[in-house]
């Protein structure tokens, strides 16, 4: 179960563009916080945590048509 949903996350992963990609990751994966990744991107904090929001939505949305519910 494990290893299929991290075999989605990456299928996930790959999906999206290069810097929702390098947001996603860093965040989550490295846990920046999202100050750290405003000034790095050049963004304000609310920026940055309205593209997070908006791609945990298309998470949330490509894991239930792959049949993995949360």
């Amino acid at each position: 179960m494990a290893g299929e949903l991290a075999g989605l996350l990456n299928g996930f992963v790959k999906t999206l563009r290069r810097e929702d990609r390098i947001l996603f990751v860093c965040r989550y994966w490295h846990s920046d916080s999202v100050l750290e990744l405003a000034k790095r991107f050049g963004m304000s904090s609310n920026q940055v945590s309205v593209r997070l929001s908006r791609i945990r939505d298309r998470l949330r949305k490509f894991l239930k048509k792959e049949g993995y519910f949360l």
